[in-house]
């Protein structure tokens, strides 16, 4: 700040000191959770394409639902993502 108590133009507030460790905690508790909870959703989604995939053979068009496969990597990701952040606050 300057002298008169007014910050000069287009300077952003303090920094925040950091984050606790009970958030720091709070995240990668999430991130384990996702990446856990996309894992799941992506064996699950394997094995109902596979399941499908061995049911229909030879029946023309076969339809395999990869959305849950697709969503498990998206969990997982973020998963990743949230755990690279609570160790960014370190």
């Amino acid at each position: 700040m300057t002298d008169n108590g007014v910050r000069p133009c287009r300077s952003s507030p303090a920094a925040p000191l950091g984050v606790s460790p009970e958030q720091r905690a709070a995240l990668e508790t999430r991130g384990r959770r996702s990446i856990e909870f996309g894992a799941a959703w992506c064996i699950g989604g394997l094995l109902v394409a596979v399941v499908t995939l061995g049911q229909a053979q030879g029946a023309g068009i076969q339809f395999v639902v990869w959305v849950p496969m697709f969503y498990g990597v998206h969990r997982i990701v973020s998963g990743f993502q949230l755990i690279r952040k609570s160790r960014e606050f370190s």
